[in-house]
């Protein structure tokens, strides 16, 4: 079986499944979408540690990890106010007291070791794997929640949905298609056309002009099918900001890619895993996501606060 087929087939089980992990919180808080989220994150955060460990940086494997699933799930409660708490300034409070002992922990961990050699990569390279992982992971669940004039605001005001957003939903639906179409197609069209067309990326030799425009163009006709489908539920925003947003994420999907491309590279692994079939490991498969959430999510903070 080609790489290509196993790329549909990965596709066609993919969709459904994200897709109802993000919708059906909308109607009650169950349990899989937690779950979801924190395979992701898990999955995604030891396959970070697993590629800085290859780097002849002996850090904790599982450390990484246990911090952005903390963060990703106090995020998720946080958003939700799933608790309760009737002084909802307190959870926010103990969330980032949390963080500042953990960074803590991180800078003060090699205080009694005897040899120093290493301990700013590692120290380096803990609080990356963090960032890289740990921010989108905790801002999922804010954009889950996004209302129209009104979006989660982490230094401000916080609009609590007890039910979720379905406009948030579809906005973190948007912006999956805009990725996954983006490098699907960019991948058939490499494949089909970009023979004698290579970019000369050494962090991606495979990369061609043909992917890129393919994707790229790709992106907008899908783009314009989605938002015509769902309409009724995307006209909070213009429609000139689902148009013009392709645009951006066309540019920058390739930059997410090829910045993971670098961290294998630089681990000379080929791949981050092997669990996803034609894909490898769960960072193979959000890498651009992750890249593209905080500035997504700084857009929308740009233009609500625009026009409010």
């Amino acid at each position: 079986m080609t790489n290509l087929w196993k790329r549909v087939i990965l596709t066609n089980i993919a969709v459904p499944v994200v897709f109802f992990a993000i919708f059906f919180p909308i109607k009650s808080h169950v349990i899989l979408f937690v779950i979801f989220g924190f395979v992701v994150t898990y999955l995604g955060s030891f396959e970070i540690s697993s590629l800085i460990f290859n780097k002849g940086i002996t850090i904790n494997r599982y450390f990484i990890p246990f911090i952005n699933t903390y963060i990703y799930l106090s995020a998720y409660l946080w958003a939700n106010n799933i608790l309760n708490i009737q002084s909802f300034k307190v959870l926010p409070s103990v969330f980032f007291l949390s963080l500042i002992l953990i960074l803590s922990y991180i800078f003060s961990r090699d205080i009694f070791q005897k040899d120093f050699e290493k301990s700013f990569e590692k120290m380096s390279y803990s609080i990356f794997g963090i960032v890289y992982i740990g921010l989108p992971s905790f801002l999922v669940p804010f954009l889950l929640n996004v209302e129209v004039n009104s979006l989660p605001d982490i230094g401000g005001f916080i609009n609590v949905k007890s039910e979720g957003s379905l406009f948030g939903s579809f906005l973190v639906v948007y912006l999956i298609i805009c990725i996954w179409v983006n490098d699907i197609f960019a991948y058939v069209f490499g494949v089909t056309l970009g023979k004698n067309n290579k970019l000369g990326l050494a962090a991606s030799p495979n990369k061609s002009l043909a992917g890129y425009i393919g994707g790229y163009l790709t992106t907008f006709v899908f783009i314009f099918i989605f938002y015509y489908l769902f309409k009724n539920y995307l006209n909070k925003l213009p429609a000139l900001f689902y148009f013009i947003t392709p645009i951006f994420t066309g540019f920058l999907v390739p930059i997410g890619d090829l910045v993971e491309s670098v961290f294998k590279r630089s681990a000379h692994v080929k791949d981050s895993g092997s669990i996803i079939m034609g894909r490898g490991g769960v960072l193979d498969s959000v890498d651009t996501l992750l890249f593209l959430i905080p500035i997504f999510f700084v857009t929308l903070q740009v233009y609500f606060k625009a026009v409010s």
